[in-house]
């Protein structure tokens, strides 16, 4: 894997490292509504100091840890409106998709468009075998994205994650390259 962060585009979005004066936004959008309450490692509330170090630590994380972290853009203006992020296990040759996408911009496919611009990135540019997610089996919106981007859902993890004191059933899904090549 290159060491640089990649920038990722799509129709209407520019996937691409975020910027230290992006800070402000980042912490804003990801203090919204669900953000923190639908995902594993978004914390609540999400500090000035914790989007500095998000952004402080991109690059460093995806060349030491494999974690690829971008921020959505939208193309015609430039504006945050989400994180897609694929954490990678060369060992296994898997990926692993996640992110949010801000309230105001929610139900208009960006999240699905984020995913597939990862997903193709990780099967054509790493070579990976299997890419799959997971969410909570009571967030819809993220199980519908997985189904819309071609992932596979491969069953439920009862009580699997503990979430504010409460175990959360995680629905598994995933595609295999084959199944990537079948769709192109």
């Amino acid at each position: 894997m290159s060491s640089q962060l990649p920038q990722l585009f799509t129709a209407r979005l520019l996937l691409r490292a975020l910027q230290k004066h992006q800070a402000e936004t980042l912490r804003t959008l990801a203090n919204g509504p669900k953000i923190a309450d639908n995902t594993a490692s978004v914390p609540s509330p999400y500090t000035l100091e914790t989007a500095q170090d998000f952004i402080d630590g991109m690059q460093e994380k995806f060349r030491s840890s494999n974690l690829l972290s971008l921020g959505m853009h939208r193309r015609d203006s430039g504006e945050l409106i989400g994180v897609a992020s694929l954490r990678v296990n060369p060992a296994h040759l898997y990926g692993h998709l996640g992110g949010w996408v801000a309230a105001d911009a929610r139900n208009q496919g960006y999240a699905a468009e984020a995913a597939t611009a990862l997903m193709d990135y990780g099967f054509a540019e790493l070579g990976l075998h299997r890419l799959g997610s997971q969410c909570f089996s009571r967030n819809k919106e993220s199980a519908r994205v997985m189904e819309k981007i071609g992932l596979q859902c491969e069953g439920c993890m009862r009580g699997a994650f503990l979430k504010n004191g409460v175990h959360e059933d995680m629905l598994v899904f995933a595609m295999v390259r084959e199944d990537w090549e079948s769709r192109r």
